[in-house]
């Protein structure tokens, strides 16, 4: 089973994901928070990830439909993880924030993903 650590900016953050594979893709989500933090999202189950320190250190934010948990490091402000609202039973990591970044980004896919105009904000036909 491969294992991921990483963290923050400043350290006091640390995870670890452990996954069934290693990492073969990434999405590139081009909503205006995840355009503006340049994350690029590993998704994983909840209980891939650990939080190894600094649990404490975290501070959620949340926008608009207020569903979604943008969760980052109060200290350096750098995004680690998130729980999106099209998937709030999983949670997504910040690739970048992996301590292996640039060799896991040299062996993915990146998938782009329209936040954009996601699903969720478009009004439905009976509007």
């Amino acid at each position: 089973m491969p294992s991921y650590a990483g963290g923050c900016h400043c350290g006091q953050v640390r995870l670890r994901i452990d996954l069934p594979r290693p990492i073969d893709r990434v999405v590139d989500c081009n909503c205006s928070i995840c355009t503006k933090k340049g994350i690029l999202h590993v998704a994983v189950e909840m209980d891939e990830l650990v939080v190894l320190q600094g649990r404490d250190a975290i501070e959620t934010y949340r926008f608009n439909t207020r569903v979604a948990e943008h969760n980052f490091c109060r200290r350096c402000g750098i995004h680690v993880y998130t729980r999106p609202r099209n998937r709030p039973d999983r949670l997504s990591v910040n690739a970048r924030c992996l301590d292996d970044f640039h060799q896991i980004r040299s062996a993915v896919e990146i998938v782009p993903f329209d936040g954009d105009r996601h699903p969720k904000d478009q009004p439905s036909s009976s509007d």
